[in-house]
């Protein structure tokens, strides 16, 4: 449990989180590994973890009908991966690639959840900063997007 406190706290996604706050939230996670080429996740599926990147690299990638799937973003060490496990219907909106071998903390979403109701404080830490998770990967999908597409879209 130390340990995932203390990746926790390093971990740019929770800085400035009360450590009590943290010690609520290392009793939802675990480290999970995938080795490249694994789906971390895959879009229809249920949204049942939500994603600290320590080491690797995952692509957030569309599949579309007749095109190659398109990679709108790639999650390094220090970012997040998720937010559909907070949003219901909770499933996942994007495929996950672990490009490289990838080290997570994984919250289950459904303990999470829970935690967040019951803490209000807590909710709301999470639910701010998932604000702006959500926020720069839309700026950085738009990005992506008008580079394939052109300026026309």
């Amino acid at each position: 449990m130390n340990e995932i406190i203390a990746a926790l706290t390093g971990h740019p996604f929770f800085t400035g989180i009360d450590p009590a706050l943290l010690e609520r939230l290392a009793t939802v996670t675990t480290v999970k590994e995938y080795p490249a080429g694994a789906w971390v996740a895959r879009s229809g599926a249920p949204a049942d973890t939500f994603h600290a990147v320590l080491s690797g690299r995952a692509g957030i990638e569309i599949a579309a009908a007749d095109r190659d799937p398109l990679l709108v973003a790639t999650v390094h060490a220090g970012e997040m991966i998720g937010w559909s496990w907070f949003v219901e219907p909770h499933e996942w909106h994007f495929d996950v690639l672990a490009l490289d071998p990838l080290r997570t903390l994984a919250m289950d979403a459904a303990a999470l959840r829970a935690a967040c109701r019951a803490d209000h404080e807590l909710g709301y830490q999470v639910a701010h900063r998932l604000a702006r998770l959500l926020a720069s990967r839309l700026v950085a999908t738009r990005h992506q997007l008008v580079d394939v597409y052109g300026r026309g879209c």
